[in-house]
């Protein structure tokens, strides 16, 4: 401190062990780990603690004697002026923030709480400065909200539903995509009860199943009916994966979906007190005390109070040990102390009088009188859960950030504007045999050298750059805004080829900055060879002979080919939704029906007549055959009809059993005739040959009825017969 200084306040005391004492506190001032300056009415400077040079890298000379409105970035010293009048109407401001320029220029973030030292000296008008460097607080509050802001934006773009369970029955994330199937903002389904919004009886179900995952502490995939913002039952497939703490126990669930129907407010300003050294610190928002050697606090500041939970009254001749949380950790502490003389930045816990953890780092100089003997210690505490809190709650949101992408079905990664890879999902892993530690924060396309086998551009790189010719490139390619989706066949991590269909989503910060992108990629060949079958299929059903129906589980129609429009009259878009009985005659008891439907609800495939109502009014009947759809669980999904119109052969039959009854009648008229006519030749006819001739065609025409009775209808004679004259 300077002389002119120290003796301007050296005129209180009274005598030398007073001064004694003045001459240690302000030795004590130059080492408190807190940047602080002494300035006049006119802002001139004329004392400055080491801690404030070097922290902006300033000599002595430098500093005394300039005007402290020089050191303040032009841009705040309005800030500066504004404030420090109101020490006109009170003795004390605290926590004005502005930025300090360092010798380099560079500005730094401080909270500014000043003093006017008029408790030492009454005619003294010195304003003591506190100024704590806050660009840490700033960096992880401007840190945390972009990495919160980062993780919505990736959840916001993977195209499926996500969502986390604090609980059984309770929300917490929710991507736009889920909110937008719901017909909810984010916000408000966030923290919000599944029966505040569901159905009872569909929010049963949810509830159902995610005791199952909570309960048995793994993922389980399941299948559940949802209502969409429409108010139309959809139904979801859903991964569902816990995430365990460190006690094992789940600490919330991430739900994967697809539709398969088609910084807080850090500290509190502190309040001024009114004791000696005080009017150096009480500005400061950190703990300050002072206790005697065996730790009976002596003096401290209202922040020490705040931060420990008491009031300063209580606080005044407690044990400084009684509010670490392992005692012996002050013994250690204060052995450092006494061995250094001063101690900075020692990380210790302490505990509330509520019995709250508290991360604190504790800076502390011996006390000592003028023979050098110790009499206590003056501590300087600075609460840092806040920044561990935000660097847990970064680590979980990286965490919970990639536990999601790990979860996601689809192979996904994603690439900062520059192309360097920033994320490498488990599916992706298995799909390229490139584990995400080989490739991350690495550039160059090298993304794109496990699908092609070279350095190339992928969809990643093409959303990024749009001067790319994208149909020169790929073909088969959709885009639109922020995104684009297309296929192609890649190389998988055997070498073999595969068609996948992958999407790319353009990355974008709070203000619209493009910060990257995102690529999803899927392996779709077996589907593809699938489709290629069921065209086939569909080509077959749909020029085939057969009628063919095919309805959901209630009956109601799903699907018609064109036999059945040629049949019934019946288009596909009338007949859509509407249920077979629209075909119904009554001509068949509903007994009939009702064991047709028995029979095919139970698994089991029905056949049999229908006798059933054109559109045009007209009748006919058909024989069919009724089967049930099952998926790959088995379980029925649909029914299929396949059946044949038999009107004609009903009305052939019915003309057949018509003419045998006749033809019958015909034979027996015959036969009398025929045997008198036998009698005739035998006994009239004299001439041999004519004789034997006549009796020849008499046998012959009785071998024709024999075999008529025998079986008429297997010769084909008769059957020409019939279609001529049936």
């Amino acid at each position: 401190m300077s002389t002119d200084l120290k003796s301007k306040y050296s005129t209180i005391a009274d005598n030398g062990n007073a001064i004694e004492v003045l001459d240690y506190l302000y030795e004590l001032y130059d080492s408190i780990p807190i940047p602080s300056v002494i300035i006049n009415q006119d802002y001139i400077i004329h004392e400055a603690s080491q801690q404030f040079l070097d922290a902006f890298d300033y000599e002595r000379n430098e500093v005394i004697g300039k005007n402290f409105i020089d050191f303040i970035d032009p841009e705040n010293k309005t800030i500066f002026l504004n404030s420090i009048t109101k020490l006109k109407n009170f003795d004390s401001i605290f926590g004005i923030e502005f930025q300090i320029l360092k010798k380099d220029r560079f500005k730094v973030d401080v909270s500014f709480s000043a003093k006017i030292g008029n408790k030492f000296a009454e005619d003294s008008t010195d304003i003591f400065c506190i100024l704590e460097d806050i660009s840490y607080r700033k960096a992880y509050e401007k840190n945390l909200e972009m990495k919160n802001s980062e993780m919505a934006l990736l959840l916001d773009n993977i195209g499926l539903h996500v969502w986390c369970l604090k609980d059984k029955e309770t929300y917490g994330i929710v991507n736009k995509a889920h909110a937008s199937f719901l017909g909810y903002s984010k916000d408000y389904l966030d923290n919000r009860n599944l029966n505040d919004f569901l159905p009872k009886e569909i929010a049963e179900i949810y509830i159902e199943g995610n005791n199952k995952v909570f309960s048995q502490k793994k993922t389980l995939t399941m299948k559940e009916w949802a209502l969409d913002y429409k108010g139309e039952k959809r139904l979801l497939k859903i991964s569902k994966t816990p995430i365990l703490n460190s006690n094992g126990d789940v600490g919330y669930v991430v739900c994967i979906g697809s539709d398969i129907t088609d910084l807080k407010n850090v500290e509190e300003v502190l309040k001024e007190n009114q004791e000696r050294i005080r009017c150096l610190v009480e500005g400061s928002i950190d703990a300050i005390w002072a206790s005697t050697k065996e730790g009976i606090i002596v003096e401290a500041n209202q922040a020490a109070a705040d931060m420990l939970g008491c009031s300063l009254k209580d606080l005044i001749g407690k044990n400084i040990t009684d509010f670490y949380v392992n005692p012996e950790d002050r013994l250690s502490f204060r052995g450092e102390v006494e061995k250094k003389k001063s101690v900075k930045g020692y990380e210790v816990k302490l505990k509330r009088r509520d019995g709250i953890t508290l991360d604190c780092l504790f800076s502390s100089s011996i006390w000592t009188n003028s023979n050098n003997e110790i009499l206590g210690y003056i501590g300087i505490v600075h609460d840092i859960t806040y920044i561990k809190k935000t660097n847990k709650e970064l680590s979980d949101s990286r965490h919970l950030l990639q536990n999601i992408i790990d979860s996601l079905p689809d192979a996904t990664f994603s690439i900062d504007r520059g192309g360097k890879v920033l994320s490498w999902n488990k599916k992706i892993e298995k799909m390229t045999g490139i584990k995400s530690e080989e490739i991350i924060g690495k550039g160059n396309y090298e993304h794109s050298i496990p699908f092609y086998g070279e350095r190339r551009p992928g969809l990643v790189d093409l959303i990024l750059n749009t001067q790319e010719d994208f149909e020169k490139k790929y073909g088969n390619l959709k885009k639109c805004d922020d995104t684009i989706e297309g296929e192609s066949n890649v190389f998988d991590s055997k070498g073999n080829i595969v068609h996948v269909w992958a999407k790319a989503t353009v990355l974008r910060d709070n203000s619209g900055k493009v910060i990257g992108a995102i690529e999803s990629i899927r392996d779709i060949t077996e589907g593809k060879l699938v489709e290629n079958e069921l065209k086939k299929v569909y080509t077959a059903i749909d020029q085939g002979p057969g009628i063919i129906v095919i309805t959901d589980l209630n009956g109601n129609i799903e699907y018609v080919n064109p036999k059945f429009t040629e049949v019934t009259g019946y288009n596909f878009e009338e007949i859509r939704g509407e249920n077979p009985r629209i075909l119904k005659s009554k001509y068949l008891p509903q007994e009939f029906y009702k064991s047709l439907w028995d029979t095919i609800s139970s698994g089991s495939t029905w056949k049999g007549e229908f006798h059933n109502r054109k559109k045009d009014g007209d009748y006919y009947w058909e024989y069919a055959t009724i089967a049930p759809v099952r998926n790959n669980v088995g379980e029925i999904i649909n029914y299929i009809k396949v059946s044949e119109d038999i009107t004609m052969k009903k009305k052939v039959k019915k003309q057949i059993d018509e003419n045998i009854e006749y033809f019958a009648h015909l034979i027996d008229h015959i036969r009398n005739p025929l045997a008198i006519l036998s009698g005739f030749i035998q006994v009239k006819v004299e001439e041999g040959k004519t004789k034997e001739r006549l009796l020849r065609q008499v046998d012959r025409i009785e071998e024709i009825i024999k075999m008529l009775d025998k079986g008429w209808m297997d010769t084909e004679d008769t059957k020409i017969f019939l279609r001529k004259y049936g």
